[in-house]
């Protein structure tokens, strides 16, 4: 049982650097084949365990649109904030903002940063617990 407990962290961290990495590519993804836009912070949908932003913007075919923004717990955004909007032209509800006055790099590198970090130390661990 003792040699199955590397497998914890090695699990988590691959886990975690997987999710990260589906996050960090799908919003590359939409930013650059979507439609951007100006949009503006005008809300937030919350829930017991987390809120979403709700930003308003306008299509090239001036439909209006209100979308909910996933990452609100990473930012400090305001309402009435000016943001930068990429959308799917097909489905323009899955929108994701891309730019803000409060958004910065920092705080994926930092998740990225521990969770390579776990699963280093699960593989530490397993070479330890294996060899």
């Amino acid at each position: 049982m003792d040699t199955l407990y590397p497998l914890l962290p090695i699990g988590i961290g691959l886990s975690s650097l997987l999710w990260l990495l589906r996050d960090i590519l799908g919003a590359r993804r939409l930013r650059s084949r979507g439609e951007q836009a100006v949009g503006e912070v005008v809300g937030y949908q919350e829930t017991s365990g987390t809120a979403r932003m709700i930003v308003r913007f306008h299509t090239d075919d001036g439909e209006e649109i209100l979308a909910a923004h996933d990452n609100t717990s990473w930012s400090a955004a305001r309402y009435g904030d000016l943001v930068t909007v990429s959308y799917d032209p097909r489905d323009p509800r899955r929108a994701r903002v891309v730019s803000g006055p409060w958004m910065s790099a920092w705080p994926r590198g930092i998740f990225v940063a521990l969770a390579a970090g776990v699963l280093l130390i699960g593989c530490l661990l397993g070479y330890l617990a294996w060899a």
